[in-house]
């Protein structure tokens, strides 16, 4: 699968990097190598294998829920530059499109 220029530039922008042109040209280069692995994978004659096979008699041991002392809410927060309402202000990392 061949990646193009554009999907680099598209990817860094949602991944807010920056490349240069020799970055993005190395970075299309890394990732055409990523997704021939991938398409590798994806060659893999599974029909045979049982997918439930090993998770049938498969155990979950979960412990008992209990009350435990947690860290007091005002000592979690003593140090955050920004806090509301009992939790950390963070800048948002998601745009709208």
């Amino acid at each position: 699968m061949s990646v193009t220029i554009e999907e680099v530039n598209k990817l860094a922008k949602l991944s807010r990097l920056e490349f240069s042109e020799s970055e993005s040209k190395q970075f299309q280069k890394e990732f055409e190598a990523i997704l021939k692995q991938v398409d590798a994978i994806n060659q893999v004659d599974v029909s045979k294998i049982d997918l439930f096979e090993k998770t049938i008699n498969a155990r979950t041991d979960l412990r008992q829920d209990k009350v435990e002392r947690s860290w007091p809410v005002d000592e979690i927060l003593f140090n955050a530059p920004e806090k509301n309402d009992g939790a950390f202000v963070v800048p948002q990392t998601v745009l709208e499109e």
